[in-house]
């Protein structure tokens, strides 16, 4: 009967830990909300079309939120190190100086975001965790075709700068499957949220 009892515990105990260990992989995908690309390219704009009055350059368009799919390897519960690929796009207009009749081109500008991210767990349950990360690498900048207002286009370059994402807060809900909500300021946007998978 010791015996018995003793296995049965033993069991448990086991069960108990292994239930506590998470899932060291995680890949996500979410939707950011006012990244840093679109908010300085758009003060940008802006701060050039009030200083030429609109003859020189002109806002285009923008959006509201940036795409974002990323994976995550855990080290620990704890700790964990991701990386990511962000996408986005706005455009301007500009002043065409070499016609005479004074054409505006719209110029595209397409932002293509890859960093890593040390990610730290403040609580690290199976199914709830509350943590913070700082996100860091490149934005490639792309100044796609220029549209000018006579249907002609060019080929525009590309330029690359450094680029970050700091969430001092992140709320993650679910064991494998699950979602997550993160505060913060960069390439990410001001709020993001998403769906993420643990394997």
């Amino acid at each position: 009967m010791k015996k018995v009892l003793f296995c049965l515990v033993f069991v448990g105990m086991f069960h108990n830990i292994s239930a506590q260990e998470m899932q060291k992989n995680e890949v996500y995908a979410g939707l950011g909300l006012l990244n840093d690309n679109q908010m300085i390219a758009m003060l940008a704009d802006v701060v050039g079309t009030i200083f030429t009055g609109g003859y020189l350059v002109q806002p285009g368009t923008y959006r509201a939120f940036t795409p974002f799919i990323g994976f995550r390897y855990g080290f620990t519960n704890r700790f964990s190190l991701g990386g990511i690929f962000a996408f986005d796009v706005n455009s301007v207009k500009v002043f065409n100086g070499e016609t005479s009749d004074k054409q505006m081109r719209e110029i595209n500008r397409y932002y293509m975001t890859y960093a890593i991210e040390p990610k730290f767990n403040y609580i690290a349950k199976p199914a709830f965790q509350l943590y913070g990360y700082l996100g860091f690498g490149a934005t490639v900048v792309t100044f796609g075709k220029a549209i000018f207002d006579n249907g002609s286009e060019a080929e525009i370059s590309r330029v690359p700068y450094f680029n970050m994402h700091v969430t001092p807060l992140g709320v993650r809900f679910g064991k494998e499957f699950g979602g997550f909500v993160e505060f913060g300021y960069g390439y990410k946007g001001i709020l993001n949220g998403g769906l993420s998978y643990r394997f």
